[in-house]
């Protein structure tokens, strides 16, 4: 797995875990770097980041598609 996504997402926090663990978020992080692999498309990588903790989190995930925008354009950034 990409440890710059690994930092990307651990710093991203999206569920505000304290202290955060560095494999606090590996399942995760996991299927978005496996994501990430198969599309070119930012706005759709940002829904499969959104659904991946969506799923892991349900109420306690309480970020837009359009928060995890950002996150998908960095990693696409470095794993294209």
């Amino acid at each position: 797995m990409n440890d710059d996504i690994v930092q990307m997402i651990n710093e991203w926090n999206p569920i505000e875990i304290y202290p955060l663990l560095e494999d606090e978020y590996y399942s995760e992080i996991h299927k978005i770097h496996e994501k990430s692999k198969e599309t070119n498309s930012i706005r759709e990588l940002a829904k499969q980041i959104h659904s991946v903790f969506a799923q892991s989190f349900k109420k306690e995930f309480d970020k837009s598609i359009e928060d995890c925008q950002s996150i998908a354009e960095k990693i696409m950034n470095i794993t294209k």
